[in-house]
């Protein structure tokens, strides 16, 4: 693996794709590209032939860090990077002084409910029917999680 860097322009149409796979409610990519150019987080993880294997999209507001994405090539989930991208982003939020991590995660999702709890994130609340239903599934609740840097 490469080292985790922050996303450049050149970055955007791979996280876009790898957003598409990850997501049922995928962002543009001019949706994308605008939370690279406004400055907010969002970095990449490059595996050893160049291609991207997962990316971090958060944003910071006061001394809050709001994690809105999170995602893994498929054929890395359950190997841990997804967990060592987010120890480094944990480990650079406390660096920088911030007092907490913040994220909503789909009450169906419970490898990703898994990864936050190993990691010390704890379920805090529910939005119901937080995530629009679509043709194939209806409304679903999201679970508010934190974790106290």
């Amino acid at each position: 693996m490469q080292a985790i860097r922050v996303a450049t322009e050149t970055d955007i149409y791979a996280v876009y794709k790898l957003n598409c796979a990850s997501f049922s409610e995928a962002w543009s990519v001019m949706a994308l590209g605008m939370w690279q150019e406004r400055g907010d987080d969002l970095d990449v993880w490059y595996d050893e032939n160049n291609k991207l294997a997962a990316y971090y999209l958060a944003q910071d507001v006061l001394d809050e860090v709001h994690i809105m994405q999170l995602a893994v090539i498929p054929s890395l989930r359950r190997s841990g990077l997804g967990q060592r991208l987010m120890q480094y982003e944990i480990k650079r939020k406390r660096s920088k002084g911030m007092a907490v991590m913040q994220l909503e995660v789909r009450a169906s999702n419970k490898p990703a409910q898994r990864l936050y709890a190993s990691l010390g994130f704890e379920i805090v609340g529910q939005r119901n029917g937080y995530y629009s239903p679509t043709d194939s599934r209806p409304a679903e609740d999201a679970l508010l999680m934190n974790f106290s840097l």
